[in-house]
């Protein structure tokens, strides 16, 4: 027998709260509704959450199993299937074992009393704060359905985003990694070919020649001390970026790239706003809509720009007077905000304003491909053509002194 902590509604509609041994949650729960109270929520004495067991040792959800969690639940919702029939045939379906561990931490919880919100609660990890509260607001004003197609749809909107990103830097890194590996292999291996003959020269080799003879020494004997120093380069380098100024003035030397920054600011402010305005439009409080799309902000420098429009909404001065940062400059972001907070249109003008700057952030990000590409491409072709013309001075110059 197991001794659970409960709080419910007695028969007179008061609150009340105790403590009720039973072997199961469900046991428990019955033998609440046969004493005549309502039970509102039924916890261990122990409290300890049956998500954390159902966890699997802290494994966590990967955001595809968070997305096929969602996209489902909101179909069977639409549908008026109750909600612990919609998660015993999740449980059937799940395609992974973390998957139907999660939905059966649920199930428990929903049996036991708990509401979806509440049993969600030990896996916020995996889904965030701001899929906890819009769940929440979607149960308290009776449109979970509505707000679980939401989530569903930002959700896939936010994986559209991220691979988009992913794929466009795929092949200039690729590019890149080749570029400086065939230099590479020209300094260590077909340049040292040419080594003997130009020995015999002494000074008489063209300066060009000289240099990259030079060079290529220098990657050959020295190769271990070359990738020594970027290994220590890396690791001071993670080190200082682990520390609170060190990652605030990183994440600030990021935004200031040409082009590059104004991406990643354009896809944070997407991120923020879009969840500022999802937020608003469930019933979600301004300051904790406001603190809850601040943690999306994966950028430390914006963050700190943005932390102190918290404490401005909660001192009672408009959302408008907040957005003084220099970012919005020139964007027209503050005018726009300050016309919904007249006209009462706060929430549409977010979602609006997140989809403005994801296509300018696209846009942005197809410039810089166009032309980050073609200078690999012409720096390769440069260095390689170097290597390739001071051999060939080389050589030349051995005919002459011939």
């Amino acid at each position: 027998m197991i001794d659970f902590q409960y709080t419910g509604l007695a028969s007179d509609g008061k609150s009340c709260q105790g403590t009720v041994r039973a072997p199961t949650p469900e046991a428990a729960r019955l033998r609440l509704i046969g004493q005549g109270v309502t039970p509102i929520r039924i916890d261990t004495a122990s409290d300890a959450p049956a998500g954390e067991v159902a966890r699997g040792g802290g494994a966590k959800l990967k955001r595809s199993e968070v997305l096929l969690f969602t996209r489902e639940m909101a179909h069977l919702k639409q549908a008026n299937m109750p909600l612990d029939r919609a998660l015993a045939l999740l449980k059937e379906t799940a395609a992974t074992e973390r998957l139907k561990h999660f939905i059966s931490a649920l199930e428990e919880g929903i049996r036991g009393g708990k509401s979806l919100y509440a049993s969600m609660l030990p896996f916020e990890r995996d889904f965030g704060k701001q899929y906890l509260v819009l769940i929440r607001a979607g149960e308290t004003s009776g449109s979970l359905n509505v707000v679980l197609k939401e989530l569903a749809l930002q959700l896939e909107t936010d994986d559209k985003l991220r691979n988009y990103v992913i794929s466009s830097m795929t092949y200039p890194i690729i590019l890149l990694v080749v570029s400086v590996l065939s230099v590479t292999l020209l300094l260590a291996f077909v340049v040292p070919q040419f080594r003997e003959i130009f020995d015999s020269m002494g000074d008489a080799l063209p300066y060009s020649t000289k240099l990259v003879i030079g060079l290529s020494d220098f990657v050959r004997f020295h190769w271990m001390a070359i990738l020594a120093g970027l290994a220590t380069l890396m690791f001071l380098l993670s080190r200082w970026s682990a520390t609170e100024s060190g990652r605030i003035r990183l994440h600030s030397m990021l935004i200031e790239i040409p082009l590059m920054g104004k991406v990643i600011k354009n896809l944070q402010f997407a991120v923020y706003f879009r969840t500022f305005g999802n937020l608003l439009q469930r019933g979600v409080p301004m300051v904790d809509a406001l603190r809850i799309a601040l943690d999306t902000l994966t950028n430390t420098a914006l963050r700190k720009d943005f932390e102190p429009l918290v404490d401005s909404v909660k001192a009672g001065k408009r959302l408008s007077t907040g957005f003084v940062s220099p970012h919005f400059d020139k964007t027209g972001t503050p005018q726009l905000i300050r016309v919904a907070e007249e006209t009462g249109q706060m929430d549409t003008t977010l979602l609006s304003l997140a989809d403005r700057y994801e296509d300018q952030g696209r846009r942005t990000m197809d410039r810089v491909l166009a032309t980050m590409e073609p200078i690999i491409i012409i720096l390769l072709g440069a260095l390689v053509a170097f290597i390739i013309v001071a051999i060939l001075g080389g050589v030349l110059s051995i005919n002459d002194t011939i």
